[in-house]
């Protein structure tokens, strides 16, 4: 299939082709069609280095959030292996949600306070139990890690079967 500009170009060469016989190119014609290709091949090389800089800076700076991610920010198990990555992606992210679900049905300020405390002393835990496995991430401390991933999830879905009741018994 043609597109309509190369229709509209071969009709335009065919309604004129007479008038193209008759008048010859200018003598220096390939000269000037040289030049306007080199300077076009000019454009596209003055560009190369700018292209490079960017590139490079792309680079840099993927390599440089991949080690920060890797040193400070991403989960202990992550280090040891994809198994146990995945384990504790799945953990974390059913107490994130679960969380955010505990949130949603707490109604007064005393049992946010009690919750709060709560999720407070996960995070002191957690720390610990990361900065244990950064140093030593023995078998041990992997089953400390993921026990205590477990026992957080299993309390707040306890606080949530909590939350839930009284919310259901205070309503009725």
């Amino acid at each position: 299939m043609k597109n309509p500009e190369e229709e509209e170009l071969e009709k335009f060469i065919r309604d004129n082709k007479d008038k193209f016989n008759i008048y010859e190119p200018e003598a220096d014609h390939d000269q000037h069609f040289l030049k306007k290709l080199i300077n076009k091949f000019k454009e596209v090389i003055d560009i190369v280095p700018y292209l490079v800089k960017v590139g490079l800076a792309t680079i840099l700076i993927f390599i440089l959030s991949f080690l920060i991610w890797r040193t400070y920010i991403c989960p202990p198990l992550t280090r040891i292996s994809f198994k146990y990555w995945k384990a504790e992606h799945d953990y974390r992210y059913q107490i994130h949600r679960n969380t955010r679900l505990a949130y949603s049905y707490i109604n007064n300020l005393e049992e946010k306070a009690k919750f709060k405390s709560e999720l407070q002393r996960f995070d002191d835990s957690y720390k610990v139990l990361k900065k244990q496995l950064r140093v030593n991430p023995s078998m041990d401390n992997i089953a400390k890690m993921l026990r205590f991933y477990q026992e957080e999830l299993l309390t707040l879905e306890e606080n949530i079967q909590n939350f839930t009741n009284k919310n259901s018994h205070g309503d009725s």
